[in-house]
């Protein structure tokens, strides 16, 4: 275990944990004043190209689906509603550090049952008298990428060049996959990229943040890893990785910013198998905690600066969030999630793919029947990684039973792993070409 922290020698354990230390209070810090100079920047651009799109976006208030009678394939209309009125809502009154604490936005007056942040963005560009509201218990991070796009770009701009970004770092990380000779990586990647319902991702900005976050994690993993592993240095990639995941997310699904990673890593590990399951629990832990921390500091950062109850309210959501699915027991409800996001792949066009991934498997196994044999325990890390959306979705019922439009994107980590693993255990072991320096 020490070894895998900190490597040898009480002097790197004290080098590693000031670093924890340091980057546990200096990413927190960093983002606040990201967000600062982001609310300096003028509003009047950003709500003309807003203003501009509004046609585009009301036509989705009642219709999201990209694909009729596919829930997946949404484009966020509800989410993204919110976050551009918070890219370019204004309020003098408020100081400068109230306004990036709090993030307020005009809301408009529904019946007690109904939100809808569409009518309530337009209503704010007509000038419509509302309530102002607040939404602190996130850090919004993504208004440091959002507003500076929205002086560039409308919604449907920004869509073209999503789109385009994206398909742009898949064929980078294809790229690097067959460059580093991880030959296994590349299709398992492939094939698991439509459990993430990729066809629809580009048209939504809330859903791109965790594929974004997975995609730069991923390019950056496969350039740097030999230096991250000859400097111990992959606990505090993991550490950081947890920490941007909170920092820029919605809560939408990001346990995918982690199994991918991390599925990387473990490929080219070359570890005994016993030594690799501590490393998935080992920089699992740090996501986590990452990730918590991150979050937490954000409650604490708010209630110390300014007069409110963000840790009140914060650990209210918890709580009600991780609650069974509502109507159900713990076990009923677990059911009931796994029904409701798996679901979302019940079709014609997902079992023609499973069949396609099972007969590739099938003809692998059978082309390197001996490599199985003598791999079978390279499985062993993989596994935890493909059991996690299940965990999710058990621990975090009453989100993902309400949102499993786009929870059940988390099941793509479950799909990597298998893949990743059983590439990793038919892999040529006397051609391998990975480094195999100790982590």
């Amino acid at each position: 275990m020490c070894k895998t922290y900190f490597g040898k020698g009480s002097e790197t354990v004290k080098k590693t944990i000031l670093q924890h230390i340091i980057i546990l209070f200096a990413i927190p810090l960093l983002g606040l004043i990201l967000l600062i100079a982001a609310f300096l920047l003028p509003v009047d651009s950003m709500r003309e190209h807003v203003y501009w799109s509004m046609d585009a976006i009301s036509e989705e208030f009642d219709d999201e689906m990209l694909i009729n009678g596919f829930k997946a394939s949404l484009t966020g209309n509800f989410t993204d509603c919110l976050m551009l009125e918070q890219a370019i809502y204004e309020n003098k009154d408020h100081s400068l550090l109230n306004s990036v604490l709090h993030i307020y936005r005009g809301e408009s007056s529904f019946s007690k049952d109904e939100w809808m942040p569409g009518v309530s963005l337009a209503d704010y560009l007509g000038g419509a008298e509302q309530l102002e509201v607040e939404y602190s218990r996130y850090w919004h991070g993504y208004l440091v990428i959002l507003k500076p796009l929205l002086m560039i770009f409308s919604l449907s701009s920004l869509r073209l060049f999503n789109s385009a970004l994206q398909l742009l770092c898949v064929g980078i990380c294809v790229i690097l996959m067959t460059e580093k000779k991880r030959k296994g990586l590349a299709p398992a990647f492939l094939f698991s990229l439509p459990f993430l319902y990729f066809v629809s991702t580009f048209a939504s900005l809330s859903l791109s943040i965790c594929l974004y976050i997975t995609l730069f994690s991923v390019i950056f993993l496969l350039l740097k890893e030999d230096y991250l592993k000859e400097k111990k240095a992959l606990c505090l990639y993991f550490l950081i990785l947890g920490m941007f995941t909170s920092y820029f997310d919605f809560l939408t699904y990001p346990i995918v910013t982690l199994g991918f990673p991390l599925c990387v890593c473990l490929y080219s590990d070359k570890s005994k198998a016993k030594e690799s399951l501590l490393h998935t629990l080992v920089y699992s832990a740090e996501w986590g905690f990452g990730y918590i921390w991150m979050w937490a500091s954000k409650w604490i950062i708010a209630d110390v600066l300014s007069d409110c109850t963000t840790i009140k309210d914060a650990l209210h959501t918890i709580s009600e969030r991780t609650q069974s699915a509502e109507g159900y027991s713990r076990g009923s409800g677990f059911l009931q999630v796994l029904k409701s996001n798996l679901g979302e792949y019940a079709n014609r066009g997902f079992a023609v793919l499973t069949c396609l991934i099972a007969i590739m498997v099938l003809c692998v196994l059978i082309k390197r029947i001996k490599n199985v044999k003598e791999g079978i325990s390279s499985l062993i890390p993989f596994l935890p990684v493909a059991v996690y959306p299940f965990a999710w979705w058990f621990l975090t019922q009453n989100h993902s039973s309400e949102h499993s439009m786009f929870t059940c994107r988390i099941f793509s980590v479950c799909i990597f792993a298998l893949l990743t693993a059983i590439a990793s255990m038919t892999e040529d072991k006397k051609t391998e070409t990975f480094s195999k320096k100790a982590d």
